[in-house]
């Protein structure tokens, strides 16, 4: 190698580590009414809103009950086409109110039965009575009505969901 070539080596070896160690900057994304994500991903619902300049530690876990009227989930509605046989796509949903208590992240996932379970996960980010959707999975099994129990903490409810025949 000549000498020559040597301050072109180095000057390269030098942009290489330069721009190669570069520091890792946060990227806080925020949420809507002011609510900063300290973890910097945006990948889960929001539900509820907060006035600006409130924190709500997305780290930590949702302290909240489901709203029972008589042993059925409150004011539930179902939306969708439940087909005996065919597989549930992602209009096929049940919303359900809940009292929160804490904000924080939220996970609800419903038993399964006739071949269906329904779930979701996301954030509250304020306190008191709220809807929250639940996606359903599977395949219907038998056509009718089928009773699907969904428990949060120490409340349980179901809610009926529609089988119609193939």
């Amino acid at each position: 190698m000549r000498i020559a070539n040597a301050p072109i080596i180095v000057i390269a070896l030098l942009c290489c580590m330069i721009f190669a160690c570069k520091r890792e900057l946060s990227q806080e994304i925020p949420y809507p009414g002011g609510i900063t994500d300290t973890t910097g991903t945006d990948t889960t619902d929001t539900t509820g809103t907060t006035p600006p300049d409130t924190l709500v530690n997305i780290d930590s876990f949702a302290n909240f009950e489901l709203v029972v009227s008589e042993g059925k989930c409150a004011n539930f509605q179902v939306q969708g086409k439940y087909v005996s046989g065919e597989y549930l796509t992602e209009n096929e949903t049940v919303t359900l109110q809940v009292n929160v208590i804490t904000p924080g992240r939220w996970s609800v996932v419903s038993g399964t039965v006739n071949g269906i379970t329904f779930s979701d996960v996301g954030i509250f980010t304020t306190t008191g009575i709220q809807t929250i959707t639940i996606y359903g999975a599977g395949v219907p099994g038998e056509f009718g009505t089928t009773l699907v129990p969904v428990s949060v903490g120490t409340t349980s409810c179901s809610f009926h969901v529609p089988v119609s025949e193939h």
